[in-house]
């Protein structure tokens, strides 16, 4: 196996998107993600998992804009050892190795409080997390996951990539994106776990990642707000959809309550039945969470999706096609997406040959995060470029 490289930037330009999709790269992506949506149908995240403080609305961990107040609590996630209620560790080691890693990451927030001072997006103290992160990264990635040497720098990047940016203190569907590289690039790692184990892992993730948004008042990668599925995540709800539907090993769609109709997900009850088993149902209770006023406002393609759809076969369909359209298929996504030389390679799938590269000068300067969009551009409804969701019926 050659030695690993730092993954470098390749898509500069929309036209580089054809490329992407010629790509092993591309195809691995797709490969791990129908991996995962396989694994996970008809299973629930296990208990005592998904933290309920970062997806309940309450007075106490609602965050403060821009303020650093007793009210920003920090919330520690369980150790690894006790990741699964009532049940023997895994005997994955990886798996183990992950949970350990992301706990660390955990650790780090509650080490670095928000700094106080009025702020609109961005609380710098994000920077200074990034840096503790990325200080020896390799090293714990080397220590707790077993992977060829050579494929340690690329792992590490991906895991590093998939917590925001801390040059626009944001967080956005590019970062899940890299997380999904990152358990991609664990050989047998998807083909070894069970659906509850796949699922612990992105639970465990999306217990930091909220974290971060919370207690350092992130910005939606792109601000696409209400344009978008949702401001910061497309994958959370593309797996919690694949868990309302039919396993094909097991026959069931559920094993615990029976699946909740699709127009009954916004309900304070359903919310409340389902945000601890299953990922599709957290995203709308930490939605409900960060967000007030009316649904249809402020989230109107989520909620077109359980005004219009019948089945959740139909809801993952959509959500499966929008996440090719909306951010493989987006520039101001995966450009920030880059590639190595042995996990995620830019090479043609069919000749295996290096593709071309046509780099370009950067055209604008980011500017502070408070006030553009986080590319040096304002953000309006004329540049934001969306397609209409596969389930419209207008």
């Amino acid at each position: 196996m050659p030695q690993g490289i730092s993954p470098s930037k390749k898509i500069f330009d929309s036209s580089d998107l054809v490329r992407f999709r010629k790509s092993i790269a591309y195809k691995k992506i797709h490969w791990i993600l129908e991996q995962v949506i396989e694994k996970v149908k008809g299973c629930e995240v296990p208990p005592g998992i998904l933290d309920v403080e970062l997806i309940t609305k309450t007075p106490r961990s609602t965050p403060n804009r821009g303020r650093n107040t007793e009210a920003n609590t920090s919330t520690t996630l369980p150790p690894p050892e006790s990741v699964v209620e009532d049940r023997p560790a895994s005997k994955n080691a990886n798996f183990n190795g992950i949970l350990k890693i992301l706990n660390h990451l955990n650790s780090l927030i509650d080490e670095t409080p928000p700094k106080e001072g009025p702020r609109r997006f961005g609380n710098l103290a994000c920077r200074i997390w990034h840096d503790k992160v990325n200080e020896g990264l390799s090293t714990i990635v080397e220590e707790n996951i077993s992977i060829p040497s050579a494929s340690i720098v690329e792992t590490s990047y991906y895991l590093q990539e998939a917590f925001g940016s801390s040059l626009r203190l944001d967080f956005g569907t590019g970062h899940e994106l890299s997380f999904l590289a990152f358990v991609g690039c664990i050989d047998g790692l998807v083909e070894s776990l069970t659906g509850p184990e796949l699922l612990t892992i992105f639970a465990k993730y999306y217990n930091v990642v909220r974290r971060l948004i919370l207690e350092y008042n992130l910005e939606p990668a792109g601000s696409h707000g209400v344009w978008g599925l949702d401001d910061h995540f497309h994958l959370i709800y593309i797996l919690g959809a694949a868990q309302f539907n039919e396993n094909k090993n097991t026959g069931k769609a559920s094993t615990g309550l029976a699946t909740p109709p699709v127009s009954s997900v916004l309900t304070l009850r359903v919310i409340d039945q389902f945000k601890l088993r299953n990922l599709y149902v957290s995203g709308i209770a930490f939605i409900y969470k960060i967000k007030s006023g009316p649904f249809n406002e402020h989230s109107p393609i989520i909620y077109d999706i359980h005004t219009t759809v019948i089945l959740w076969s139909k809801v993952l369909q959509g959500l499966r096609k929008m996440y090719e359209v909306e951010v493989l298929g987006k520039f101001p996504v995966v450009q920030h997406f880059w590639f190595g030389n042995i996990m995620y390679p830019w090479r043609d799938i069919d000749t295996n040959k290096d593709l071309p590269v046509f780099e370009k000068e950067e055209e604008e300067t980011p500017l502070e995060p408070d006030f553009l969009n986080g590319t040096g551009v304002m953000t309006t409804r004329k540049n934001i470029s969306m397609t209409g969701a596969p389930w419209a019926r207008r």
